[in-house]
C-alpha cells in the first residue's frame, strides 16, 4: 500500500503505511523488511523535500543492509544518501556516496545502478563546475 501511494504522489499516506510495515518488521525481527521499509521512508521524505529525514532513514537502511550483507540494498542506500546530499548542495558528500554506490554496482554487475551512479556523479561534478 505504501508503494502504491508513493507512486500516486501521496507521500503522507505512503509514509503512514511504510511506518506500519516498519513496526511489523521490527516486531517480527525481519531485518530485510525493516531495511526496505526504512529505505522507502527515506524516499518518501526525499520526495517531500525533507532531506534531513531522508538522510536519517537512508543511514538506518544502510546500516541494516551492511549488517545483513545485502550489497544491492547497500548500493541503493548509498545512492539515496548521495542524492539527498546533492539536493542539500553538499556536492562533495554527494560524490563520496555516489562513488561508493558505483563501486558496489560494478561489483555486483548492476548495470542500472551503475548508470544511475554515473549520471548522479556527472550532475554533482557539473554543479561544482568541474566540466571535464
Amino acid at each position: 500500500m505504501g508503494l502504491a501511494y508513493y507512486s500516486l504522489g501521496d507521500y503522507a499516506k505512503a509514509i503512514e503505511y511504510q511506518q506500519q510495515w516498519l513496526a511489523i518488521a521490527r516486531e517480527i525481527k525481519d531485518r530485510n523488511s525493516e531495511g526496505k521499509a526504512l529505505g522507502n521512508l527515506g524516499s518518501a521524505y526525499y520526495s517531500l523535500g525533507d532531506y534531513a529525514k531522508a538522510i536519517e532513514y537512508a543511514q538506518q537502511f544502510l546500516a541494516i543492509a551492511r549488517e545483513i550483507k545485502d550489497r544491492q540494498s547497500e548500493g541503493k542506500a548509498l545512492g539515496n544518501l548521495g542524492s539527498a546530499y546533492y539536493s542539500l548542495g553538499d556536492y562533495a558528500k554527494a560524490i563520496e556516496y555516489q562513488q561508493q554506490f558505483l563501486a558496489i554496482a560494478r561489483e555486483i554487475k548492476d548495470r542500472k545502478g551503475e548508470g544511475w551512479a554515473l549520471g548522479s556523479l556527472g550532475l554533482a561534478y557539473y554543479s561544482l563546475g568541474d566540466y571535464a
